[in-house]
């Protein structure tokens, strides 16, 4: 069995190294988590990358352009392909991104433009997947399109729940990177059905600074603790 990888999600420079403090294999840079995660902008993910860079870390970043539903518009579409194409220019080790058309299906028109432009090896098929209809024939349709890796919760809300879809994926091909509600108590499970690495937020609140009556001043951050005890469980299995 190849060893699964701890990969986390980061949204600061900050988190970078507190996920690294925790033992971590990678991180995923996103912001606006309360969506499932936004592409971050340009200069944020180069000073994570850097700090990534220096700490020994893996680098992947997700491109989703808004947040609502996986179906784009052209414009849209246009929108991830320069991103990917600018992240990719950065030195960055993947992309997180794709889309879903209008019968649900992953959508074969941005991944061949993907394709074409930055190529799919650098690509992991984002949690669309799990809003694609039909767990059996979207895993086809994403190994036979050239995508060799997909982030997924295996449908369900928790990725532990989805076992099953997450088996099926794995023995199919594809390599999966199992998300969602990860916790160490999950670690063996996700690990035996195959997966290439765990994917998990390990975050806790911070105090706010000051007081407002205009905004909502609540965040979290990677907790270096959690991460350990994630990568803890996995390495045991």
């Amino acid at each position: 069995m190849a060893e699964c990888r701890v990969e986390v999600v980061a949204s600061t420079p900050e988190d970078v190294c507190l996920a690294a403090e925790g033992g971590a294999d990678r991180v995923e840079f996103c912001t606006h988590l309360a969506s499932g995660g936004l592409t971050p902008g340009r200069g944020l993910v180069e000073e994570a990358l850097v700090m990534a860079r220096q700490l020994g870390l893996g680098f992947r970043v997700l491109v989703r352009p808004r947040e609502g539903d996986f179906v784009y518009s052209r414009a849209e579409k246009r929108a991830i392909l320069r991103e990917s194409e600018g992240l990719l220019g950065l030195g960055v080790d993947r992309v997180v991104t794709g889309g879903l058309d209008q019968n649900g299906a992953p959508d074969l028109d941005l991944l061949a433009t993907l394709d074409q432009s930055v190529g799919l090896d650098n690509v992991v098929f984002h949690r669309a997947a799990d809003e694609a209809a039909g767990a059996t024939d979207a895993a086809v349709i994403l190994r036979n399109a050239g995508v060799k890796a997909v982030l997924t919760s295996g449908g369900a809300l928790k990725a532990v729940d989805g076992l099953e879809r997450i088996r099926l994926w794995s023995n199919s091909g594809l390599q999966v990177i199992a998300g969602a509600g990860v916790l160490p108590a999950h670690a063996k499970a996700l690990v035996e059905a195959g997966v290439e690495a765990v994917h998990a937020s390990c975050r806790v609140p911070v105090a706010p600074q000051g007081k407002s009556v205009l905004f909502d001043r609540s965040r979290t951050e990677v907790s270096a603790a959690q991460v350990a005890e994630l990568v803890a469980a996995v390495r045991r299995v």
